[in-house]
């Protein structure tokens, strides 16, 4: 069914896959840029009482979540902090975009290859 849908939007619009993997590109490069600079301030020390601090900690404390306890942080000095479990998340992000895009230009090759036994 899903082969199906994708090759009916085949058919009217040509740069569908590209649109997704655009999109998919777009979204977890945002992830893995709060993610960065999360790691950032957290290792530099940056002030939690500012309110982009704040912002920062809290928006990307959900999707650190499944990474939490993984490796305990490392306090360089009071306030500076080695955050392990930022970067593992970092990479594994990077690694479900790049498998996500991966995935959608293969089923774009399979439906072009199917179209073209027709």
């Amino acid at each position: 069914m899903l082969f199906k849908f994708l090759y009916f939007i085949n058919m009217y619009v040509k740069n569908v896959p590209s649109f997704i993997g655009a999109m998919v590109d777009f979204v977890f490069g945002l992830v893995v840029l709060g993610l960065g600079l999360r790691f950032l301030f957290r290792l530099f020390g940056a002030n939690p009482n500012a309110d982009f601090t704040k912002f920062l900690y809290n928006s990307t404390a959900t999707l650190l979540e499944p990474f939490r306890n993984i490796f305990t942080p490392y306090v360089v000095d009071k306030g500076y902090v080695f955050e392990f479990s930022t970067l593992i998340a970092i990479v594994i992000y990077s690694l479900v975009a790049w498998l996500l895009v991966e995935f959608v230009m293969s089923i774009q090759a399979w439906v072009n290859s199917m179209s073209s036994k027709k």
